[in-house]
């Protein structure tokens, strides 16, 4: 599997896992986490478990996140 991470701006990233089921999700959202130094990163999942876990773990390890539903998909922002 690949790692869809993409810059869309300076200090914004995004990392599309749609398609994936658990723990995939979260994986892969660590893996892109240790790749940017700084800045935003915005995971963009169509899995219901995926979008109610990832914002408990990314909160509990001290990231500040937001979740928002986009029609058929959540986008999780996570500040680092």
């Amino acid at each position: 599997m690949e790692l869809k991470l993409k810059q869309i701006n300076d200090d914004v990233f995004e990392l599309d896992v749609r398609g994936n089921t658990c723990p995939f999700p979260q994986i892969f959202t660590e893996l892109a986490l240790k790749r940017i130094e700084s800045g935003r990163l915005e995971v963009i999942t169509d899995n219901p478990p995926s979008a109610r876990d990832l914002p408990i773990v990314l909160k509990r390890r001290g990231y500040q996140v937001e979740l928002e539903k986009e029609g058929d998909h959540w986008r999780i922002k996570i500040w680092k």
